[in-house]
């Protein structure tokens, strides 16, 4: 069984889902990447949240890419989601969910979107970038290019709620942090872009609040701690990916708890590093 798992983990290149997913042991962590990844257990085959955000995904990358207005991306959403296969009851529900949050994200980064150097839904697979002896990959929902001062701004959508707190006082964003560093890494190594600056990032909370209909602004200013962070747990994650050895390890090889917080992440984060060292 192993010999033929580690067959299957030939070709693996490692992500910024991935990555994030298997520190994640409050929602997620190695035993559940384990089961997707490598047995490949079935999924779910309908999740509502998971449908909502590719569908408000969808709609953002056709208004950079087609340039449509507010009312053309609500009528382009509307219309996928009549093709989507999803419950009839749930319908009417996303149909009301996706016009609020396209009504509100579109009037306040709407010409954000719509920029001439904007560049929607950039994939990596097919520059097979490497980060040493680790193969990566991976797709950026958003980027703002500046031809002149040769900079990216990097932008993630999230149809998730708002968090206002510090990067690393939540898992949530503790997550979305390692997320944007992974984009900033595939820049950087990319033929295509390695020539621009890439010094900060965003994530767009688009869905408004229940309140005050707001939408959200996170910026993220890139550093080299984090940077070292990010490439110390790529390069020991795809180790103990590639030889399945946190299968063996009782420390490593743990089912998510959702009472665990943002020092038990960092903590397994250092005993992740520590193992794979030694």
């Amino acid at each position: 069984m192993r010999s033929i798992l580690l067959k299957r983990l030939e070709n693996y290149r490692l992500n910024a889902t991935d990555l994030t997913s298997f520190i994640d042991i409050v929602y997620a962590g190695p035993q559940n990447f384990y089961q997707q990844k490598v047995l490949r257990a079935p999924e779910e085959s309908y999740s509502e949240s998971l449908t909502f955000g590719n569908l408000i995904h969808g709609a953002f990358e056709k208004v950079t890419n087609d340039k449509l207005t507010d009312e053309q991306a609500i009528e382009y959403y509307e219309s996928e989601l009549e093709n989507a296969p999803i419950p009839d009851e749930d319908r009417d529900d996303l149909r009301e969910r996706g016009r609020g949050t396209l009504e509100a994200s579109l009037k306040q980064f709407g010409s954000l979107l719509r920029n001439d150097n904007a560049r929607a839904e950039v994939n990596f697979a097919h520059e097979h970038l490497m980060l040493g002896q680790v193969p990566l990959t991976g797709k950026i929902d958003h980027i703002q290019i500046d031809p002149d001062t040769k900079t990216i701004e990097v932008y993630d959508y999230k149809t998730s709620g708002f968090k206002d707190k510090k990067w690393d006082s939540h898992p949530t964003l503790f997550k979305y942090k390692l997320q944007l560093c992974f984009y900033k890494l595939l820049l950087n190594l990319s033929p295509e872009y390695s020539k621009y600056k890439v010094e900060r990032a965003h994530i767009l909370f688009v869905v408004p609040d229940s309140g005050d209909f707001k939408v959200h602004d996170k910026i993220y200013e890139y550093n080299d701690q984090d940077e070292l962070l990010l490439k110390s747990l790529i390069s020991a994650e795809y180790d103990q990916i590639k030889s399945l050895s946190f299968v063996d390890n009782p420390e490593l090889f743990i089912a998510p708890d959702s009472n665990r917080s943002i020092r038990d992440i960092l903590n397994f984060i250092e005993v992740l590093l520590d193992k794979t060292t030694s």
